[in-house]
């Protein structure tokens, strides 16, 4: 058999080429995979995880089949450390890697229950051999408009709010994933913050004049009661609450200092974030029947999560 030219390193950027011999008579076939490396998952299957990316003009897929049921596996899509590394080596059993084309759009063929009838699978490349690393790597953000970065004193000095992170309110949950840094029921978002990229935190707003911002204060108006013990009618939205005879009726309690009645209240908000997953698909080396390659950029797939999950 006629000796393939040599391929090394040719995949990188936005495309790959595959080089393809014919036993028979030693031609060369020119496949281009312009992939975009966008990742999709299938998740229909209890038993297995089919990850792939599709083309058109023509019809082409990349897939990755492996195993759902070992936990190091799950950890890849449910990373509980960043970053987190599995590998994964393809014996075309229970773990495959295979590159298809087909007479019709895929779309409704890899993880439709009912695949559809009209498009089939016209030549079918598996790779014999290689090795799978998938990076799994995320990031936790409570959605209050602040930058986790600007959530942590950074005492610690190393600018990741997740180690020795900040908690203002000592409630267990650092300010970068809490969605009300202070406990005192009026999430962090509505408190007017006023975060902007040219600012910073240096407009935000400070009711009492305490020099303490009032989302990071559990007495927003310094009147001796806790806002959170400020809502009367206990329905945790303390922006209805009005003392009508207070000096400034028109303002709620909670920022009106002349309204000291109190009404202890226990009960906090349920904290959620969001987690944004990233994982990125390496494969190296990588052998089919007629081809051996040094490196396969797969692509990435990524996911969010509410936290803590249901």
């Amino acid at each position: 058999m006629t000796k393939l030219i040599e391929m090394r390193n040719l995949f990188f950027l936005l495309s790959f080429t595959l080089l393809f011999t014919a036993c028979d008579d030693g031609d060369i076939i020119d496949v281009s995979l312009d992939f975009n490396k966008t990742l999709k998952l299938c998740e229909q299957s209890s038993t297995d995880y089919l990850l792939y990316d599709t083309k058109a003009d023509p019809y082409e897929t990349l897939s990755l089949l492996f195993p759902s049921d070992i936990a190091a596996n799950q950890d890849i899509f449910n990373p509980t450390q960043t970053p987190d590394t599995t590998k994964l080596i393809i014996n075309n059993s229970t773990i495959k890697f295979n590159y298809r084309t087909y007479d019709g759009d895929p779309a409704n063929l890899l993880c439709a229950l009912v695949p559809d009838p009209n498009t089939h699978i016209v030549s079918d490349n598996f790779a014999t051999s290689g090795t799978v690393r998938a990076i799994s790597t995320f990031v936790d953000d409570d959605q209050d408009g602040i930058p986790s970065a600007f959530e942590d004193a950074n005492l610690d000095l190393d600018d990741n709010p997740a180690t020795n992170p900040t908690d203002t309110d000592g409630d267990g949950i650092p300010d970068y994933i809490d969605a009300d840094d202070d406990n005192d029921n009026v999430l962090t978002i509505n408190e007017h913050h006023n975060y902007s990229e040219a600012d910073g935190l240096s407009l935000a707003q400070d009711t009492d004049g305490d020099l303490i911002p009032d989302y990071l204060d559990d007495d927003d108006d310094g009147d001796g009661v806790i806002t959170r013990f400020e809502d009367e009618n206990g329905n945790g939205i303390l922006s209805d609450d009005f003392d009508e005879e207070s000096a400034t009726p028109n303002i709620p309690r909670y920022l009106d200092n002349t309204a000291v009645v109190s009404y202890p209240n226990d009960v906090f908000k349920p904290n959620t974030y969001k987690r944004y997953i990233t994982v990125d698909f390496k494969i190296e080396p990588i052998s089919f029947e007629v081809l051996n390659i040094d490196y396969i950029d797969f692509g990435i797939y990524t996911a969010t999560k509410s936290m803590p999950e249901d």
